[in-house]
């Protein structure tokens, strides 16, 4: 277990919101899920997106729900701290092994991952079910990306079936719910060399992770404060494929 890596920014750092309008009241549903708390400004939000909000509260607007962001955001998830997002892909970029054949990026959104490692692999394929992002990602693709709009529990098998397991390398992106029964079952039959993941929810990463960890040790695990002020953490855990003891 590694020391977390704090946030250069406890405030002031989210690069999108979503807010409500609901009978002339603009602002956040309290934990109860049923009162709209008038907000006129988010303290943890990017001042750029604080203005959007302001904005926002002095146009006369239909009720309804908006988000509001940085500029440069698409319909896609995007992580919400820019600063701990580059710390997450130096810790990515560090912990990756060298000298593989393939890197599989499973969930892998716009690319974020895939094209930070990418000089790194001699093959590099991208695995998204959500069309906008997989467009962004093949627009900006490097001769040797390749990106794949589908469910990753649907293109993984085929793709781990055709490489060598022992050059392969998995990133996992999934979203908090984690992985499905069958993403864990087809890592487990091919046995890639390695496997990072990249989780926001401790409770169903440690699901995964026991899973994983009948054919995987479980080599580091590093905690990142990309959500200060609130209850939510990011977590790389690194899994390194354990040598099969002989008859």
């Amino acid at each position: 277990m590694r020391p977390i890596i704090a946030a250069p920014q406890p405030y002031g750092y989210r690069n999108r919101i979503r807010v409500h309008v609901v009978g002339g009241v603009t602002g956040f549903f309290a934990h109860d899920a049923h009162s709209l708390v008038d907000v006129e400004q988010c303290a943890i939000a990017a001042p750029v997106v604080n203005k959007a909000l302001r904005d926002l509260r002095s146009a006369n607007v239909a009720e309804g729900d908006y988000s509001l962001r940085a500029k440069g955001g698409g319909p896609y998830f995007e992580q919400t701290n820019p600063d701990v997002t580059r710390e997450l892909l130096a810790l990515v970029e560090t912990t990756a092994r060298r000298g593989q054949a393939l890197l599989v990026d499973a969930y892998c959104g716009a690319g974020l991952f895939a094209k930070k490692l990418a000089a790194h692999f001699e093959k590099v394929i991208g695995i998204e079910e959500n069309e906008h992002a997989i467009e962004k990602a093949r627009r900006a693709a490097g001769p040797h990306e390749h990106y794949i709009h589908g469910d990753v529990s649907a293109h993984l098998g085929d793709l781990l079936a055709t490489h060598d397991a022992a050059r392969t390398t998995v990133l996992l992106d999934p979203p908090a719910t984690g992985l499905d029964a069958r993403v864990t079952d087809i890592l487990l039959a091919a046995a890639p060399a390695e496997i990072l993941y990249v989780s926001c929810n401790p409770g169903t990463l440690a699901r995964d992770l026991a899973t994983l960890c009948r054919s995987y040790a479980l080599t580091a695990v590093t905690p990142l404060d990309m959500f200060p002020q609130t209850a939510e953490i990011e977590v790389l855990a690194h899994l390194a494929r354990q040598r099969r003891a002989s008859a």
